[in-house]
């Protein structure tokens, strides 16, 4: 009887330390409860990258994967403006990607004003608008004309000989609509913008680029520093980032000189917050952003002609400006 009540203390003593060690794993598992550690299981994310960032976050990610082995990134290259068809993806085999990476706050207001739903946005990187133009065409500008600046353009432009500024797309770049933007700050004196700036500044803005006096080229940097990179036009207005692929940063004959007003492609990180978005999916999202902005990612976002994250500086436009002088555009540019 003594040898039956011993063998059931056991058991019991047994039960009660499987459960102490089931309650245990479960703490580990779990931070809280109903709160699942991102180490419980491997998620795998997409991150939708534009064009000018997609390399430096494509070299981050394989980086992150090795040493992040629980969270496996993998960066997929945006070749329209907007991305809408990837973020209504309705297919649960290729659901839309974690985040997006745009090249600007006001690319990326653009698409949530279309519906795309974000949230937590965040500058990863930066690059600056800056005029562009050979140094002896250049001087010969400044002896007419002064200083290049906006005024300046503008009397070009309303004169005998007109302009021939060279810009990116508005269409489906981001610096196309910084440059208007920019414009459209001077025009209006003002460092925050919206849609009724845009019709303010309508009249203005044709004037000084409209009748052929600003054009895009689908490649306008790289046409710079082509053979006939000379006759393509007075002055470029384009992105650093853009300017430094060209490799026109190093040429002793092209003088590169910073915008004003200052508009700064800023290349939000946004997280996906619509249709198929999980908390999973989010904080693995997060994690990669954080990585991101790591000081040894920050560091080497110059071998990619990028500078590091900005704060929210320069000239500002919402949706609604971006949309409008892209609509103005649309009527006016060749």
């Amino acid at each position: 009887m003594q040898q039956n009540r011993a063998v059931f203390f056991v058991i019991i003593g047994v039960a009660v330390l499987v459960v102490i060690g089931m309650i245990v794993g479960t703490f580990y598992m779990f931070g809280s409860v109903g709160e699942v550690s991102p180490l419980q299981s491997e998620v795998s994310i997409e991150v939708a990258a534009a064009p000018t960032i997609y390399p430096w976050v494509e070299d981050a990610a394989i980086a992150f994967n090795q040493s992040h082995p629980k969270v496996q990134v993998s960066v997929i290259e945006t070749t329209d403006l907007i991305p809408e068809a990837r973020f209504r993806s309705t297919n649960a085999q290729s659901p839309p990607p974690a985040a997006w990476i745009a090249d600007a706050s006001f690319i990326l207001a653009l698409g949530q004003n279309k519906g795309l739903s974000f949230q937590d946005a965040q500058s990863v990187a930066g690059s600056p608008l800056a005029w562009g133009a050979y140094t002896d065409k250049l001087e010969q500008f400044n002896q007419t004309y002064g200083e290049l600046n906006w005024d300046s353009l503008h009397a070009k432009a309303t004169s005998s000989e007109g302009l021939r500024l060279v810009l990116n797309s508005p269409q489906n770049s981001a610096e196309g609509i910084a440059a208007l933007i920019s414009a459209t700050a001077f025009s209006e004196d003002s460092q925050s913008l919206s849609g009724r700036s845009v019709t303010s500044a309508n009249s203005w803005l044709t004037e000084t680029l409209g009748d052929g006096n600003a054009y895009a080229k689908p490649t306008p940097a790289q046409s710079f520093a082509s053979v006939q990179g000379r006759t393509l036009g007075d002055v470029g207005l384009l992105s650093m980032a853009s300017w430094r692929e060209a490799k026109l940063d190093e040429n002793a004959n092209f003088t590169l000189l910073p915008a004003e007003p200052e508009v700064i492609l800023d290349i939000p990180f946004a997280i996906w917050a619509g249709s198929q978005s999980t908390p999973e999916k989010q904080e693995a999202a997060a994690e990669f952003r954080d990585f991101l902005l790591s000081q040894n990612q920050q560091t080497v976002l110059s071998d990619y002609g990028l500078d590091p994250a900005v704060d929210q500086t320069g000239v500002q436009a919402d949706g609604e400006t971006a949309d409008r002088l892209q609509s103005w555009a649309a009527r006016v540019l060749r």
